[in-house]
């Protein structure tokens, strides 16, 4: 679905959505808007990894083991406000045709570099235990398959048996989620995916963003977001604090 047809389609995009637990989208970043929150992500991990404080970092699958995959925590700065802006002036209307309230629950960039060997089969959160959550994923740069895109697993978020572990994922279902700068997957935290093996010579950087009911808090989500802005951001206010003197 190109980015510039979702505010006229949102209800169909909605559909498939809940049917297939993800929606791609083309272009919902424009390039200079991408390249330059590229530069900021670089920019912050080089710091944070520096500093080697642990709130900017959020605990992902292969994060202990090979440091080759690093989930930070990213501050409200200008490129990520101009970003939102972009991302959520065009996705609103889809995500409030599925529910009319939702709270920001996640804001980081998952980043991983030449020699990750990619993660296991796993959801966020649970289909059993807890409620939707929604994921934005945003490529900032073309991710192709060398460079460790995500593979996810379509309609498994429903799938009760698959989460109690009663059967095996279908690897034939599985798609991969290989993206140009600017593009973006959307998935349900539930549906089953992995972080493929960066095989590259090139770092990988996803900005994403993650939204769930207001105060009903998933337990198997890692809720990779800075303290300071816990349950303080809904999507129906997203033009109020993503505006350029906010929090300044």
């Amino acid at each position: 679905v190109e980015a510039s047809r979702l505010p006229d389609h949102a209800r169909d995009v909605a559909a498939a959505f809940s049917r297939d637990g993800l929606v791609r989208i083309k272009n919902i970043l424009p390039f200079e808007v991408a390249e330059a929150l590229c530069c900021r992500v670089q920019s912050e991990l080089e710091q944070r990894r520096c500093d080697g404080d642990p709130v900017f970092f959020g605990d992902v699958y292969g994060y202990e083991d090979s440091g080759h995959r690093w989930d930070l925590k990213l501050q409200l700065s200008n490129e990520v406000k101009v970003a939102l802006v972009s991302i959520l002036g065009r996705l609103q209307k889809v995500l409030e045709t599925l529910r009319p309230s939702w709270q920001l629950t996640e804001m980081a960039a998952m980043c991983t570099f030449p020699s990750d060997p990619g993660q296991p089969v796993h959801a966020d959160t649970s289909h059993v235990y807890d409620q939707q959550v929604v994921t934005i994923f945003v490529a900032l740069h073309d991710i192709v398959s060398a460079r460790g895109p995500t593979k996810m697993y379509p309609k498994s978020h429903l799938d009760g048996e698959l989460h109690l572990g009663m059967k095996e994922v279908d690897e034939d279902s599985a798609v991969l989620c290989t993206m140009n700068m600017g593009d973006c997957v959307v998935m349900d935290s539930r549906l089953l995916h992995c972080g493929t093996a960066n095989t590259s010579d090139l770092h990988r950087f996803l900005f994403y963003t993650s939204w769930m009911q207001p105060a009903r808090r998933s337990r198997g989500s890692t809720n990779s977001i800075l303290p300071q802005y816990e349950e303080r951001f809904s999507l129906r206010a997203w033009q109020e604090w993503t505006s350029p003197g906010f929090g300044e």
